[in-house]
């Protein structure tokens, strides 16, 4: 590793990718995971299954009312969607397979998209555009990624690499 790799910390790329990875994670994380939130009988927040399922109902029904999206699609949509905004939110936070984790963020925030965009009043549509813009700005400055998994493994098996190599530059410098 060169000299300068332990001061990529204090670059402003480094800080914005890391700032837009935080802003991607808490977005999707909670917003998984109030899909499973809700009051119980004795009107105290739970977090469960079937509030998943009616809140996901809701949603769904907008959908299978307004677009031509098959019903199968819906059910299966919905079903999956709580647990990946939850999973994908977490890999984006912790930066363990940060590229890819991002990836699936812009992933699941495309189809989401796609039902919003077919419904007539389309502001969410637009406002996931937007979303979709801070997580390509995020994989944009993803090579200047920091405190992150994905550093801890990069050091554990001494790849040798910073993040400013080139693929032709990192064998270099350990030649050098």
């Amino acid at each position: 590793m060169s000299k300068n790799c332990c001061c990529r910390i204090f670059r402003g790329e480094a800080w914005a990718c890391f700032l837009l990875r935080m802003w991607i994670a808490i977005r999707l994380s909670l917003a998984g995971i109030t899909k499973f939130l809700g009051k119980n009988e004795e009107d105290k927040w739970e977090l469960s299954k079937e509030n998943a399922a009616d809140s996901m109902e809701k949603i769904t029904g907008a959908m299978k009312t307004n677009t031509p999206i098959p019903q199968w699609m819906l059910d299966q949509y919905s079903a999956v969607l709580p647990l990946a905004l939850v999973g994908v939110g977490f890999m984006v936070a912790i930066g363990l397979f940060t590229r890819l984790s991002l990836i699936a963020a812009g992933g699941i925030i495309l189809s989401l998209s796609f039902g919003l965009l077919m419904l007539p009043e389309d502001v969410d549509g637009t406002m996931r555009g937007i979303e979709l813009i801070i997580v390509a700005l995020a994989l944009i400055t993803a090579k200047h990624n920091i405190l992150a998994v994905d550093n801890l493994i990069n050091l554990a098996i001494g790849s040798g690499r910073d993040d400013d190599d080139t693929e032709d530059e990192a064998p270099r410098r350990k030649k050098d």
